[in-house]
């Protein structure tokens, strides 16, 4: 049975049951997090994967050893043919690891992460070949069968990466059919490169050196997770083009320049081809691409020079960038790299980064002032896919490189609140973008309703990332830096070992590990110790209490585990107030652990900052017993919070307090009525002529919500003593919304709704209702 808090077996095992079924359905709980048993099905084979970005790429590992001889004869028969040294052998890297995370295929999730892989691999597996090719078939003057995709999928660019996703979705599974759509596409797609290597979707290409990347790792992707060597030829044919006709400008902070944006990308991905080639054309041409004038101030901590010197820092690839930083340290070996990565974590954690790990507004890097102002004023919060990828390739970095276990915080926080609180990918590219933290009120949604966003080939990378994430080895044994349902297989001290972690993490403060290996072994357990710890971690071993050591911030057991041996790891949580950099005067979240909790909005439109005690809401707040995670606000019941990954898609929440924050959507309740209005709980409603309701705003437009009827009739809105409009609430089926919107310049307004006594001709009356105002962003 699996520990939670404060849950009855029964309980349990209906919220299972219910939560599962919330998923299945259109609009269910967004979130792969809730306590679903985990349930591991033994792969078919040990197909070597493991993380992108040549962490073990350059000279093997044991995890390549892991393989299977027909997988590692596979990848050396690669190797082997595209070696540039004089010895016959690839480059190596650099430095040494202080740990390597497991392959791909070691690892087994269970319960929810699972569920969003699968989700998430099918949603992609399904989409249409001739609709991906179309329009470089169309560009290279070919037949090009298939739907045009819409949105920016031509332009964006999308195509490479998801090549990269097939290729790990193959890599995780071992199932044929994903490196099948992953060659399949790269080949067809090579078809249409032209003699001198141009290979866009459009004969005027923008942001060329953006699009290059993307198909750069995709090539390498497919190169390495599906063992294909025609991906380096095509990346040969394509580096040409792109080392001809991109300029070296290395214009500063450059997004949108024609052909260069986004620039500073590419050396992470051209030093892992110049590892997986020896092809020193890529070593050189990586070095081109480094980006020194900003490494270099963030090495510095020179931020209001940085900020001065662009004020437009594209926040997904400014923290993309230090990955190339990591790679050239592997490569190269020299300090200043790792202190530069060790330099941006730091940054970002105390400069950028909000409770939920996510960063930057409007996709920007700014100062703190910038960053609270636009945390009250806009609901672009974090941009959620490409930032998590991004942050889950610098953090996988650093620990490799360092074997400091803080580095796995940020990946805790952005996999519960990050992509594992996104809602489904959904129609024609529909992609969760934005996550949103705004002060007054937010909730989610896609991005209004852009298609094939760079959001939608990021998706399915940082999904596939989970999986090498959870567990890292090292030289004493196994380090599980991740604590959700999962499963390793690993060789350790020669010894075939499967450790599961089978608690429900993260509603759960108690883990419960069972290690197994074949033989008694000796090895060393790590966990990693959070930077969220309310009270020191207790362990018990087989039941019995075991005290542990700590080592760069890993607690390690080391012992001789036999087989069956069962660890529980308690790490206490508590319930807290985190304001915004430390300081009370800003914004607030409530969390509890890692875990981010949101105030559900209150029905009377209400800032419940005015409500909540920030100092008291580990005592005020307490477990809702019929409701899965969620907690009540005991001096006001109608106030509850629940975790923000289980919020759906359109339902109102407020992840920052803020007592200051200007409210977006009031109920009718706000308003002031003439008598005869007759309260329908949800809505108010006039049935006389003449009868009115005002309501006084600050703001810019607003939009009025009714509830339609066959009864209902015309109402006239005043605004500022003006007629402005009219609005109709009759609908032929009963129940249905209506809405009209009023413009308005910013200022104070006051707004009236006249029941007119008119109607349309099929109207069995002149009703009015009014739901709700809600005003312009």
């Amino acid at each position: 049975m699996y520990p939670y808090i404060s849950y009855c077996v029964c309980l349990f095992v209906c919220i299972v049951v219910a939560a599962s079924a919330a998923m299945a359905a259109p609009g269910g709980i967004s979130a792969p997090f809730g306590p679903t048993p985990a349930a591991f099905a033994s792969k078919a084979d040990g197909r070597a994967s493991g993380p992108e970005n040549a962490l073990r790429r350059a000279s093997g590992s044991a995890a390549d050893d892991e393989a299977g001889p027909a997988e590692a004869g596979k990848r050396q028969r690669i190797m082997k043919k595209n070696k540039k040294s004089d010895d016959g052998r690839l480059p190596e890297r650099a430095v040494k690891y202080a740990m390597e995370p497991l392959a791909y295929s070691q690892v087994e999730l269970g319960g929810g992460l699972a569920r969003q892989f699968r989700e998430t691999a099918d949603y992609y597996y399904g989409l249409n070949n001739d609709d991906m090719l179309k329009p470089y078939r169309e560009r290279a003057s070919m037949p090009a069968p298939g739907r045009d995709m819409g949105g920016v999928y031509v332009g964006h660019s999308p195509f490479g990466q998801f090549l990269a996703g097939y290729a790990k979705m193959f890599a995780v599974t071992g199932d044929e059919k994903y490196r099948d759509k992953a060659v399949y596409l790269m080949d067809k797609w090579a078809e249409t490169i032209e003699e001198d290597g141009f290979f866009f979707d459009k004969r005027d290409p923008h942001l060329c050196a953006y699009i290059y990347e993307k198909m750069l790792g995709g090539l390498l992707d497919i190169y390495y997770y599906c063992g294909e060597p025609r991906a380096l030829e095509y990346l040969k044919k394509i580096t040409l083009w792109e080392k001809k006709h991109v300029p070296e400008t290395r214009e500063y902070c450059d997004v949108v320049g024609q052909p260069t944006g986004e620039w500073y990308t590419q050396s992470e991905n051209l030093y892992r081809a110049y590892l997986y080639t020896g092809d020193e054309d890529y070593l050189r041409y990586a070095e081109t691409w480094e980006y020194p004038e900003y490494w270099n101030e963030i090495l510095a901590g020179d931020l209001q020079a940085m900020y001065a010197h662009n004020p437009w820092h594209h926040a997904y690839s400014h923290v993309n960038t230090f990955c190339g930083a990591a790679m050239a340290y592997i490569v190269k070996g020299d300090s200043k790299y790792l202190d530069i990565l060790k330099a941006a974590y730091e940054f970002m954690q105390r400069e950028q980064c909000y409770a939920t790990g996510g960063f930057g507004a409007m996709e920007n890097l700014q100062d703190r002032e910038a960053t609270v102002k636009k945390l009250r004023t806009r609901y672009d919060s974090f941009e959620t896919q490409c930032g998590s990828w991004a942050a889950f390739k610098l953090c996988k970095y650093l620990l490799c490189l360092t074997g400091e276990a803080k580095y796995a915080d940020w990946v805790e926080k952005l996999i519960i609140n990050g992509t594992g609180a996104s809602i489904p990918s959904g129609g024609t590219g529909k992609a969760f973008y934005y996550s949103e933290y705004r002060t007054s009120g937010a909730h989610k949604r896609y991005n209004h309703d852009v298609e094939w966003a760079c959001c939608s080939g990021t998706k399915p990378q940082a999904i596939a990332e989970y999986y090498d994430l959870i567990y890292f080895r090292d030289d004493a044994g196994i380090c599980a830096a991740q604590f959700f349902e999962s499963r390793a297989r690993l060789s350790v001290k020669g010894a075939e070992v499967s450790v599961s972690q089978l608690a429900d993490f993260p509603s759960s403060d108690t883990l419960i590990y069972e290690i197994d290996p074949s033989e008694k072994t000796r090895f060393a357990f790590r966990f990693r110790l959070p930077e969220w710890l309310a009270a020191p971690a207790e362990v018990r071993v087989n039941g019995v209490p075991r005290k542990y050591y700590v080592r760069k911030g890993w607690g390690t057991v080391e012992r001789l585990w036999s087989p069956g041996d069962r660890v529980e790891i308690t790490l206490p949580m508590a319930m807290e107030a985190k304001y915004m950099f430390g300081d009370r005067y800003n914004p607030y979240a409530i969390t509890l652990g890692p875990t981010v909790m949101a105030v559900r909005a209150i029905e009377d439109g209400g800032n419940p900052a005015l409500v909540i005690d920030p100092d008291r809401v580990g005592e005020d707040f307490v477990q809702c017993g019929h409701e899965l995670l969620t907690w009540e606000y005991a001096p006001d019941r109608n106030v509850t919070i629940k975790p923000f990954y289980l919020f759906r898609q359109g339902e109102q929440y407020f992840i920052y307090l803020d007592k200051a924050a200007r409210m977006l959507s009031y109920s009718w309740k706000n308003a002031e009525f003439d008598e005869g209005w007759t309260d329908f709980d949800s809505w108010n409603t006039a049935s006389s002529k003449g009868q009115t309701c005002r309501f006084s705003y600050t703001g810019k437009g607003i939009t009025l919500r009714a509830v339609g009827y066959p009864n209902c009739g015309i109402a006239d809105i005043i605004l500022d003593g003006q007629k402005a409009g009219e609005m109709d609430c009759y609908t032929g089926s009963g129940g249905a919304p209506v809405s009209c919107f009023i413009e308005a310049e910013e200022g104070e307004h006051t707004l009236e709704i006249v029941c007119s006594g008119r109607k349309r001709p099929e109207s069995d009356g002149i009703y009015v209702t009014i739901a709700r105002f809600e005003l312009e962003d």
